[in-house]
């Protein structure tokens, strides 16, 4: 690699023309010997430190203690680029350099081996006549060339590949060849994708991918995806199995719960209810268009089709905001499932408002929803018309157990017989009331 030197280090060649000097360049391999991931390393010296490493060239004769306790600066590197750093780990093999008077590192550099987790140093093997070893007894193999032992390198990760999906992919396929992803690949199965299907772009953000696993899947612990095509069974289909290894369709939790949706309280049968008895399934297929024709089995058969969704998909999701609001908002319906509680929590008031508002699954194929659903009543009215029974009730003349009398309730001598009964009521209806409690009147 080479650079064009500045004017003054121009020549004048043949009838005076000038010419530039080449400068070059020059990247050589080399072996990380010891990183500074922050302050509290012993060769981090100053705050511009972190993430340098020290590090010496495989082409040299110079002698370096691996464990070394001193600083030595001509030792030093410090990451190429400005903003992004793959910081190695102690015995990786890095891409060295001098800018300007300053020492870089490029790296960790890739050895063939399917594995992003370790990539062993094979122009360090067999240099241990460069080690200086420490006074600390025998030593292992790892510690004798500087290894880390605080790097767990027995689970090797594999690389994640891209198998072509005929659903998604489109075109007629030319010896499987589909579009190449742009990977960023963590140590220990984690990663982010960014590519697409066909022209169809996604990104997906995987987090412990199990070590035998070469792609993204729903059982890794944690998996986020942005997709524009394709139902999330046309992305992950071939990887969604059940405990006896049959291919299954993606579900929500609350919908699995005793491994079945057949709840009473699920997404699935809510969906349903609302959209006059539609099939819950249609929920994952979103994504997806009918194509028209239908399998041996007589179902119909869907192909992929514009869509973009975003998927969270973890053992647990925490939303917290610190300061402001939290806004969810959709163009058309929201649905929340719980498989076991559902609970709103607030210090202040809990506000539902809605144009008409269910206690229960309004039953399918019912367009008005109020059929066999009971309306609420209005507390306040209830109590103003129990309040003006009572009082017609009171005025009424009644017969007090003197033979032939008639007297009012309200009078003195009904009053003793059916006054406590009437105090009675009329305590009851005065706490009828809920004073935590309200719902709209009636137009």
């Amino acid at each position: 690699m080479y650079g064009i030197a500045p004017d003054n280090f121009n020549v004048e060649g043949f009838a005076g023309k000038k010419s530039a000097i080449p400068m070059y360049i020059q990247f050589v391999t080399g072996y990380c010997s010891d990183v500074c991931h922050s302050s509290e390393n012993i060769f981090h010296d100053a705050s511009n430190h972190t993430n340098t490493i020290m590090a010496v060239p495989h082409q040299t004769n110079k002698k370096f203690k691996m464990q070394n306790t001193s600083v030595d600066d001509e030792d030093r590197y410090f990451p190429l680029l400005r903003t992004m750093h793959d910081v190695p780990t102690k015995g990786d093999p890095v891409l060295l350099t001098n800018l300007g008077g300053v020492n870089y590192y490029l790296g960790p550099l890739n050895m063939p081996k399917n594995s992003p987790t370790w990539n062993e140093d094979n122009n360090y093997l067999g240099r241990d006549s460069l080690v200086v070893k420490t006074d600390s007894g025998e030593t292992t193999p790892r510690e004798a060339r500087g290894e880390s032992p605080n790097f767990n390198k027995n689970n090797n990760y594999l690389r994640l590949i891209k198998r072509r999906n005929e659903e998604l992919d489109g075109y007629a396929p030319a010896l499987n060849e589909t579009t190449g992803d742009t990977l960023i690949e963590g140590r220990h199965g984690n990663s982010v994708r960014i590519g697409s299907r066909s022209d169809n772009p996604y990104i997906f953000i995987s987090n412990e991918r199990a070590p035998g696993n070469d792609i993204e899947q729903l059982v890794d612990g944690s998996l986020i995806t942005i997709s524009s095509n394709g139902t999330l069974a046309q992305h992950f289909g071939e990887t969604m199995l059940n405990i006896e290894q049959e291919l299954i369709e993606f579900k929500l939790s609350s919908d699995l719960k005793a491994g079945s949706i057949e709840s009473n309280f699920t997404i699935g049968n809510i969906y349903r209810d609302l959209n006059n008895g539609i099939d819950p399934i249609e929920i994952y297929r979103y994504g997806s268009k009918d194509s028209g024709e239908v399998s041996d089995s007589g179902e119909p058969i869907y192909e992929a089709s514009k869509g973009n969704q975003v998927l969270l998909h973890s053992d647990r999701i925490t939303l917290n905001s610190k300061l402001d609001d939290i806004f969810v908002s959709s163009i058309k319906d929201v649905h929340i499932g719980s498989g076991r509680f559902l609970t709103l929590s607030t210090a202040e008031d809990l506000v539902i408002n809605s144009n008409r508002t269910f206690l229960g699954s309004p039953k399918p194929n019912n367009q008005d929803r109020t059929e066999t659903m009971e309306p609420m009543v209005l507390g306040q009215i209830l109590s103003e018309t129990l309040t003006e029974m009572l009082d017609l009730i009171q005025n009424l003349e009644v017969f007090t157990g003197q033979a032939g009398v008639q007297t009012p309730l309200k009078s003195p001598t009904a009053t003793a017989i059916l006054g406590p009964k009437v105090d009675s009521i009329e305590a009851k209806i005065a706490r009828i009331l809920s004073n935590k409690h309200f719902i709209d009147p009636n137009p």
